[in-house]
């Protein structure tokens, strides 16, 4: 396998990563697609519901 390819994949799992760990953190989620966030919204970016409400610590 070569080095770029290598790389790419683990650049890519990283990402991935990081992105899981954040959204577990995320104080407020969607309801309709349970999109999660750090600050809230009055509608989700991701499916435009207004359904937008806080997490419980944990959740």
């Amino acid at each position: 396998m070569g080095l770029f390819k290598r790389l790419g994949r683990q650049v890519e799992q990283f990402k991935q990563t990081a992105t899981e760990t954040a959204e577990g953190d995320a104080d407020y989620r969607c309801r309709a697609c349970d999109a999660r966030y750090h600050v809230q919204h009055d509608r989700c970016p991701e499916c435009g519901t207004e359904d937008v409400v806080a997490t419980a610590p944990g959740e």
